[in-house]
């Protein structure tokens, strides 16, 4: 059997998480988006969705599915479909600044801040 290239595994795994707020609509939304306008753009953030998320076993995937799905949106299109996904926003280098998340790093749980840092270490890594 063939396995998933990384769009069906994407829109896979995305189908079957229970997620908060509409994060799963809106993923949705996003991967119809970039079908449409820009399927290099979608196949490149599915690939680093399904990297990032298969990097840190014993760790909840979401994070870094999420940061990677969206990790190469505008300031445009993260305000269309991450509308209120403050965390997933604060985990995206490129988005930094600007008033698109509420969520400010310094003042979170050392936990929590040290997962952005690493996220967002992450998605610098891969250019």
């Amino acid at each position: 059997m063939k396995s998933p290239d990384d769009i069906d595994w994407v829109r896979h795994v995305n189908g079957r998480w229970i997620v908060r707020e509409s994060l799963r609509g809106d993923a949705e939304a996003w991967l119809d988006h970039l079908a449409a306008s820009d399927p290099a753009r979608l196949h490149e953030v599915c690939r680093r969705a399904r990297r990032l998320t298969s990097a840190n076993p014993g760790e909840d995937p979401k994070p870094w599915f999420y940061a990677g799905l969206f990790s190469l949106a505008t300031r445009e299109e993260a305000s269309q479909f991450l509308k209120g996904h403050d965390f997933t926003i604060a985990c995206i280098p490129r988005l930094d600044g600007g008033g698109l998340g509420a969520l400010r790093v310094d003042e979170v749980r050392p936990d929590t801040a040290d997962k952005i840092h690493r996220v967002r270490a992450a998605l610098d890594s891969m250019g």
